[in-house]
């Protein structure tokens, strides 16, 4: 549905999910409900990263060299992952930062990547 509605509805529909990622991941943690869920935090960040990777690659896949866009788009994701856990760890009283939650986002990119790739085998 989303081809049909053309490359700026995709690029807007990554903006709103990113924005809204960092307004989840930002928010004080006292207020989040709490879920009874093994590792819920680390399977949050694995699938908001996949999520993401997903709908940027989307977004941005005739912009360019495919190459080069996806090593961007992976560091420039993996970097907004840390840096949102610099920001937690150091800005933040009741948040902490954590590296297993770098390695849930990476992993999510890494998701997100994998699915870009399926799609367009399936779809060439």
């Amino acid at each position: 549905m989303l081809h049909l509605l053309g490359d700026k509805s995709r690029i807007w529909l990554a903006i709103v999910a990113h924005i809204s990622a960092t307004v989840a991941m930002l928010w004080p943690s006292p207020d989040l409900p709490d879920i009874d869920v093994p590792m819920v935090d680390k399977w949050a960040h694995f699938l908001v990263f996949g999520v993401l990777y997903y709908l940027w690659a989307s977004a941005l896949q005739n912009r360019g060299h495919i190459l080069g866009l996806t090593l961007k788009l992976v560091f420039a994701l993996f970097f907004y992952g840390i840096i949102v856990e610099v920001i937690q760890e150091y800005w933040y009283v009741s948040r902490t930062g954590d590296l297993m939650d770098v390695l849930a986002n990476t992993i999510g990119i890494l998701l997100g990547l994998t699915a870009i790739n399926v799609k367009e085998k399936l779809y060439r």
